[in-house]
């Protein structure tokens, strides 16, 4: 067994897409997905959809295959209501864990694909929207995980900071080098960010040739920057044309090791950070 493969056993892929999905062609269904990941020997999965919550998917297919945890949540997007409470209620009474803010829907995002309108957070003088409060209530209160989603760099440090205040415990920067491309957010941002008590997710995916193409080198040294026991490694897999996400993770995770981090920070990125975050 390789290096890799044993720093897959036990691993936490906190970023994982799957069919069906109304807008992007997806490498396999969920039951295929867990199955592989459940051989090769992974803790947990976590299923994200950006148009419908994903808990009643993680249920069934755990009835089907049981070896491992799957976690499902809430991308806060047009199609469940936008900045929804009563959709996050709902999936946290199903034992959804994961709320990210708006995905595709995020005004940002929209943005960067040169399409207007979209959901902002923030109001005309920089300040969290009044709406914006019931949602991190019922995140504190479920104890649920607090994903910014596809937001601005200025909407995260607004929202991260506010979620400090109320005290919530469980918060992630939703793949920070990917963002890095879409809105500008600089390693020191992340650095802020982890500061104020969030993990920065990274994914896999930013490296791929039809993604952004960034050196592992890079991704490592970003990593150093902020600090491996504040970043968390996914991979953001489920697009057709990349791997399975297990098998995507164990590629992800040799050439990391072949960039340079060891295997005691990638154990802390896949197994120990993401375990921490969603409380398992």
């Amino acid at each position: 067994m390789s290096n890799a493969d044993r720093l897959v056993e036990g691993a936490v892929d906190i970023h994982v897409h799957f069919a069906p999905d109304p807008k992007v062609e997806r490498r396999g269904n969920a039951i295929e997905i867990a199955k592989q990941a459940a051989e090769m020997g992974m803790q947990a999965l976590v299923l994200k959809s950006h148009e419908y919550p994903t808990q009643p998917v993680a249920y069934t297919v755990s009835q089907i295959v049981p070896d491992i945890n799957l976690i499902g949540g809430i991308s806060l997007d047009f199609e469940v209501g936008g900045l929804n409470p009563s959709a996050i209620e709902a999936t946290a009474n199903m034992g959804g864990r994961v709320v990210w803010m708006p995905t595709y829907s995020a005004q940002a995002d929209r943005q960067h694909k040169g399409l207007s309108g979209g959901i902002s957070l923030l109001d005309d003088n920089g300040k969290l929207l009044p709406e914006v409060y019931p949602i991190l209530d019922l995140i504190k209160a479920h104890d649920m995980v607090l994903a910014t989603g596809h937001i601005s760099t200025r909407e995260c440090m607004a929202l991260v900071a506010e979620a400090k205040n109320l005290g919530i415990n469980r918060v992630v920067v939703t793949h920070g080098t990917t963002s890095a491309f879409w809105t500008g957010m600089t390693p020191d941002d992340m650095k802020t960010l982890a500061g104020m008590g969030a993990f920065v997710e990274h994914c896999i995916h930013v490296m791929m040739p039809m993604t952004y193409r960034m050196p592992p080198q890079d991704l490592v040294e970003v990593i150093r920057t902020i600090g491996t026991e504040n970043c968390i490694i996914s991979t953001d897999f489920g697009q057709d044309f990349h791997p399975m996400p297990a098998e995507g993770l164990r590629m992800g995770i040799a050439t990391l090791l072949k960039a340079g981090l060891d295997e005691v920070e990638l154990g802390m990125l896949v197994k120990d950070n993401p375990a921490r975050l969603l409380g398992l």
